[in-house]
């Protein structure tokens, strides 16, 4: 069946299934943990390795990767294609999957994003004591590069920040008005007078040229005061820029 629309969580997503499988440790490891496209580069190299006791296979797939409503959404795609798409692994062995571009993916040419899940999967020809066997899913993101990229500095000015108030409580938005995407990490809100609310000691997530994307936060309305600013990384870079997050509504 066409999957119409998968959302995703993070960079990586540590499935438990709850399935006959083989007993021993999950073995599936994947390098680098993102791809970039230059306008020349017709193809990248994804390795898959192996480094538990038992033979694995996996599966890899490609999606296009956008953003809605706040969260991100995974949809089918042919402008890029995985060879092999499914693979097996003996123990110690490593498998070098080739991620191929077909054609121009974005006539614009400006900066797209794409998404390589790749699933370690269930064997059901054999049994563990309980039944139960931790399977891994890793969602690699892959970006269509301009050949002239901006730095986090010019980058953090395309961002517009703000707090929002819902039925689920507070949440924080960010929107990208630039052409290149922002990937946020080291988040910290800055109450003015008092200590620093770490939101996110590593990555918090990514916001795609011109969408917007919000996370959940678990502070009291009281304890976020309309001036509360917020400081990130960007691309790995710090900014030492306070970002101002406007008036929360009450």
């Amino acid at each position: 069946m066409r999957l119409a629309r998968l959302q995703i969580c993070g960079l990586l997503v540590a499935v438990l299934a709850a399935v006959c499988g083989i007993a021993g440790a999950a073995g599936l490891q994947v390098a680098p943990i993102s791809l970039e496209f230059l306008p020349s580069s017709p193809a990248q190299g994804l390795w898959l390795s192996n480094t538990g006791s038992d033979a694995l296979h996996a599966q890899v797939r490609v999606f296009h990767w956008t953003q809605a409503n706040g969260k991100d959404v995974l949809t089918p795609t042919q402008s890029l294609v995985a060879s092999p798409p499914m693979l097996s692994l003996e123990p110690g062995a490593q498998q070098l999957v080739r991620v191929i571009r077909l054609g121009v993916s974005n006539p614009g040419g400006g900066a797209d994003a794409y998404r390589l899940l790749v699933d370690e999967l269930p064997q059901l020809e054999e049994r563990t004591e309980t039944g139960v066997r931790y399977v891994l899913r890793y969602s690699i993101p892959v970006f269509m590069q301009p050949a002239s990229q901006p730095d986090a500095v010019a980058i953090a000015e395309t961002l517009h920040w703000s707090l929002l108030q819902d039925e689920d409580g507070i949440a924080l938005q960010a929107r990208n008005s630039g052409t290149f995407h922002a990937q946020l990490s080291q988040v910290s809100l800055l109450p003015p007078g008092g200590a620093p609310f770490e939101l996110s000691a590593g990555l918090l997530g990514y916001v795609l040229p011109g969408m917007t994307m919000r996370w959940p936060l678990k502070f009291a309305t009281d304890r976020l005061p309309p001036d509360t600013r917020l400081r990130v990384s960007i691309n790995g870079k710090p900014i030492d820029q306070a970002f101002p997050v406007g008036d929360l509504a009450r």
